[in-house]
């Protein structure tokens, strides 16, 4: 289980200068910031820590800032997500909405910081998680043995290897995004 920060803010930007002046402005109001150069990486980071606050950038490579808010909303909905970005979009689809965003040409330090410290400071001591089901994943062997699994924590589906002739009926595979350790059970295509 993760540990709960609310003094803690994620940035989350592909810029390590720009993560740094932000952490800077941060921690002069007590703050502490935890960095992550793209959603996947902040994934990683979510796993150790759970913070008051993450503040994001959008386009990111591995996982831009909208895959990675979808997957924030769903698995930490409680955390309330700040974006700063080149241009912010007119509409954001209620999936992915922040609940605040600045653009970075017009960021304010003043005001980013005391936006960040208020949400920092409404935000609770416990986070309540959506239920992750830790029961391995049902899977059917494809062709040339692999099969098709979804990550339960980047949300991303990709290919792993297995071998019908193992003989443990669970399997482990390692998400090639965020390497999460995925387990599954592959199910016997045969009819029964």
């Amino acid at each position: 289980m993760p540990e709960v920060c609310g003094s803690c803010v994620l940035l989350v930007d592909d810029d390590p200068s720009i993560r740094e002046l932000l952490s800077i402005h941060l921690e002069k109001v007590g703050l502490r910031a935890i960095h992550a150069e793209d959603g996947i990486d902040a994934l990683v980071r979510l796993r150790e820590t759970l913070p008051g606050v993450i503040v994001t950038d959008m386009l990111m490579p591995r996982m831009t800032g909208w895959e990675f808010i979808a997957v924030v909303r769903r698995r930490f909905p409680t955390i309330p997500v700040v974006v700063i970005s080149e241009s912010i979009p007119i509409e954001f689809s209620e999936s992915i909405k922040p609940d605040c965003w600045f653009e970075k040409s017009m960021l304010g330090f003043p005001e980013f910081v005391r936006t960040v410290n208020y949400l920092a400071q409404k935000a609770p001591n416990h986070i309540d998680l959506t239920q992750v089901i830790s029961l391995p994943i049902r899977a059917r062997l494809g062709s040339a043995g692999y099969i098709d699994l979804t990550c339960p924590d980047c949300l991303r589906s990709f290919e792993a290897a297995s071998s019908q002739e193992s003989t443990m009926p669970e399997q482990t595979a390692v998400c090639v995004y965020c390497q999460a350790r995925v387990p599954f059970v592959i199910e016997s295509s045969e009819s029964e």
